[in-house]
């Protein structure tokens, strides 16, 4: 059939099915004929699916191909058919491959252009549009989810396939991409001396996740690109321009080594480290002074205070307000630079129930260890957070949320593959991944005249 005949086809299609829709009796609202039209959509969408790659196929076949070697030539070795699942259900696309005849190798070169999947039975319409949601819930709702949304059911075998896939291109696509500088960052530097009013802050935590049946501690970073006033009037907190979360099941080297790596692929290797957010971990500073020496390293506010409440309910169980009372007035202290002063206070502290002893001599000992790290007046003042919620919230946003829901065990394989979808989702980096394949989100065509 040619052009002018599938084109004939495929209207006496859409009039059938407006046919249909219009002369139905039972629909008489919105809803009812919204859902019908788009039931009925789904078969008329396959089949003009089906004719455009149809087409698409023949123009390809009269056109020349390239050999892989230079004036080789090529020989065709053999034609078939693959039917992988879009959208709108399955189709057929033809598939030929040739061989170089000057070295051998054999390729399919129409494959890239028509779409056809290079590993499992989904096109990229449908990974595109699953894997966010993938990144975000639980496999079995997001699967209903799709089908009620989408019209495509999905089995489990066939969901792991797309997570697994899109997984290993995002990986494949971050490790050959050529680094670029987030737009509003580069603007900044442009603007600013050598990037003397910019400052890069790191956060670092560790949070536990049960895999391989066995609970194991995932880390997590938050690299974020502030904007800090030249000579504030009053000591005012710097603008967030740009924010890139890391996470990595393995050693805390490996951690380091991905945020300089993100750094470095952002274009923010040139912006000083102002300082490293932890939450009193000791790997958190091990790895800090390794890779970013004389860095300023500041013990995370929010952690800060935890340990102080802990111990205030100790000390006054039955009284939360004097147990508020005594917590804010060694955070004021503390918020100001008294370390000494605070400590000394602790020290001097005699409570006679051993519980409250044991506890008093962990709190002295935590903020002994982190003295050199509760300075907050200076960062306030530089324009750097001191306990914006980093830590806790890459924790959160990257692991907590989707990897520990009630019941939830996970394999190693299947949490790498997912943490790589969800820090392409929370990176926004999901738009430039299908945009490099080739496939706008947005996709969109001439209006008719």
């Amino acid at each position: 059939m040619d052009h002018d005949g599938i084109v004939d086809h495929l209207l006496d299609r859409c009039k059938g099915f407006l046919e249909n829709i219009m002369q139905a009796p039972d629909l008489h609202n919105v809803a009812s004929a919204s859902l019908a039209i788009l039931a009925q959509m789904r078969p008329v969408a396959r089949d003009i699916l089906q004719a455009k790659i149809t087409l698409e196929a023949r123009q390809l076949m009269r056109a020349d191909v390239i050999p892989c070697c230079q004036e080789a030539g090529v020989t065709l070795v053999h034609t078939r058919t693959v039917s992988p699942e879009t959208l709108f259900g399955e189709i057929t696309i033809p598939v030929r491959t040739f061989q170089c005849r000057g070295c051998g190798t054999t390729f399919r070169p129409d494959d890239p252009v028509l779409g056809v999947p290079e590993t499992g039975d989904f096109t990229d319409d449908v990974r595109s549009l699953y894997a966010p949601l993938a990144a975000e819930l639980p496999h079995r709702v997001a699967n209903t989810l799709f089908a009620r949304c989408m019209g495509v059911s999905l089995s489990s075998c066939g969901a792991q396939a797309i997570i697994d896939s899109t997984a290993e291109d995002l990986r494949t696509w971050q490790a050959e991409r050529e680094s670029c500088e987030a737009e509003v960052v580069g603007e900044a530097l442009a603007a600013g001396d050598g990037g003397a009013e910019l400052r890069v802050e790191i956060a670092m935590d560790g949070v536990m996740a049960h895999i391989d049946g066995r609970w194991q501690e995932a880390k997590v970073g938050t690299i974020l690109v502030r904007q800090l006033e030249a000579q504030p009037e009053e000591p005012t907190l710097g603008a967030v321009l740009a924010r890139r979360y890391v996470g990595i099941l393995g050693a805390a080297e490996d951690l380091a080594v991905r945020i300089t790596q993100v750094m470095r692929e952002a274009g923010w290797e040139r912006i000083p480290v102002g300082e490293i957010l932890g939450d009193g971990a000791p790997w958190i500073w091990t790895v800090a002074a390794a890779h970013f020496p004389g860095v300023r390293q500041t013990l995370d506010y929010y952690h800060l205070s935890e340990h102080l409440y802990a111990f205030a309910q100790l000390l006054y169980p039955n009284n939360p307000a004097e147990a508020k009372v005594w917590v804010d007035q060694k955070m004021g202290a503390l918020l100001t630079d008294r370390v000494g002063e605070v400590l000394g206070a602790l020290k001097r502290m005699r409570p006679w129930k051993k519980l409250v002893r044991k506890a008093l001599a962990q709190l002295i000992g935590y903020v002994e260890r982190n003295r050199t790290r509760i300075r907050y007046q200076e960062s306030w003042q530089r324009g750097l957070a001191v306990g914006s919620g980093a830590v806790e919230g890459a924790c959160k946003h990257v692991i907590q949320s989707r990897f520990k829901r009630a019941g939830m065990r996970w394999k190693q394989p299947g949490f790498l593959n997912v943490l790589a979808l969800r820090l392409a989702s929370l990176n926004r980096m999901f738009e430039a991944f299908w945009a490099s394949r080739g496939l706008a989100l947005q996709a969109s065509v001439a209006p008719t005249k």
